[in-house]
């Protein structure tokens, strides 16, 4: 049969059934319309998620203080301890990294004129923001030689602009605040991070040099946490072992 022939033939059939050929092709068009949608879908969040993990940085490991083992019977209560020095030991000796950040924190109340909030204070060293991830949206985040001096500067989150009352960066930027009553300059506002742990609001925090938190403000040598920057994400299964 010739291929004119056939295509008559077809021609002939759609016309003759013609309620049967519509709802074909509608079931043909949407089942290829929903395929594409759900692949599209799936490619939207796998992209999402990739950039959440980079956001947060692939290379960052965290020491955390551990559970106090006695007798081989882990303390459900008791948690060893991190101190300044071991930070420095990590620095000092790791390989395979290209960063260490100390980091102790406490909950205060921040006043700026006759606004206040509750919020968490960060004791911290300059490299924060490139170990973290953090961009500037105003200002700059304080040096080594700022932290060393005890300087009283800080580095405060979009959300804590928000929350004294404020509409924009540029705002509090070269503001006075206070923190359990010690006076402290704004000298930077950083970019929104968003919101991704339900228990940790990570635009909600303000930065002051770890120094300046251990002697002037928190008071102890205690830390929360060490986060480390792996050089590469190849350094890292050698990053936590050395």
């Amino acid at each position: 049969m010739l291929f004119g022939e056939v295509l008559r033939v077809a021609l002939g059939a759609l016309r003759a059934n013609k309620l049967r050929s519509l709802l074909t092709m509608l079931g043909i068009v949407i089942g290829v319309a929903a395929v594409i949608a759900m692949v599209a879908l799936g490619s939207g969040a796998q992209t999402a998620i990739k950039e959440r993990i980079a956001s947060l940085g692939t290379t960052l490991l965290t020491v955390s203080p551990g559970q106090i083992f006695g007798r081989g019977v882990a303390s459900g209560s008791d948690r060893a301890r991190l101190y300044m020095k071991d930070a420095e030991a990590i620095e000092r000796q790791a390989k395979y990294i290209a960063g260490v950040q100390p980091e102790m924190s406490g909950q205060y109340q921040i006043q700026y004129q006759n606004a206040n909030t509750n919020t968490q204070v960060v004791g911290t060293t300059a490299n924060y923001m490139t170990v973290r991830k953090y961009e500037l949206e105003k200002g700059r985040m304080f040096t080594d030689g700022e932290d060393r001096s005890r300087q009283r500067f800080a580095v405060v989150g979009p959300q804590v602009v928000t929350n004294l009352g404020l509409q924009t960066p540029e705002a509090i930027v070269g503001e006075q605040i206070r923190i359990r009553g010690i006076q402290f300059t704004v000298i930077g506002v950083f970019k929104s991070k968003g919101q991704s742990n339900p228990f940790f609001n990570p635009d909600e925090q303000v930065l002051i040099p770890i120094t300046t938190a251990r002697f002037r403000v928190i008071g102890s040598d205690r830390l929360r946490s060490i986060s480390v920057l792996a050089a590469t994400e190849d350094d890292i299964p050698m990053a936590t072992c050395r």
